[in-house]
């Protein structure tokens, strides 16, 4: 698949893109997620293939660069939801480390495309709940959740 993410390094600063651009929008990772995705074909046209510039940025440039890239593309910005982020109990940082780590422990377990496994976890139920700290899940192992995700993953592959 052309432009699509190839290492783990790459997972991780698409996750860090994701979930910065959710702070910056006042959304959820999962909404940033869909902006890149499916309002727009930033991620897969612009994000992972400019991933060896971009990653040598700063975090706000990264963000403006992305807003401003959103914005030339006629993506609206406005009228998302917006998300109430309650306090979780880790750094945002280590959370999106974390995010790609279980995101690549999956697409592993799974025989997963690292894309297919982001897009997955992006719309899945688990990430709502990791990213809020329900019942502490952003503590938990990295190969627990991606079991979970599995879990998740099979259930879904059943009902078609």
């Amino acid at each position: 698949m052309e432009n699509a993410i190839k290492t783990s390094d790459e997972l991780e600063f698409v996750v860090f893109c994701i979930e910065n651009l959710a702070a910056a929008l006042h959304v959820d990772g999962a909404t940033a997620y869909l902006i890149l995705t499916d309002k727009s074909d930033v991620l897969k046209s612009y994000i992972a293939p400019c991933y060896d510039v971009l990653h040598t940025q700063g975090k706000e440039y990264i963000v403006n660069d992305i807003l401003e890239v959103l914005q030339g593309r006629g993506v609206a910005l406005t009228g998302y939801p917006y998300w109430e982020r309650k306090k979780l109990h880790a750094h945002p940082v280590l959370m999106q480390m974390k995010y790609a780590r279980v995101v690549d422990c999956f697409a592993e377990k799974n025989k997963l495309s690292l894309d297919d496994a982001l897009d997955f976890f992006y719309r899945s139920e688990l990430y709502p709940l990791v990213s809020e700290g329900v019942s502490d899940l952003h503590c938990m192992s990295d190969d627990y959740l991606a079991e979970e995700l599995t879990d998740e993953y099979l259930e879904k592959s059943r009902q078609g």
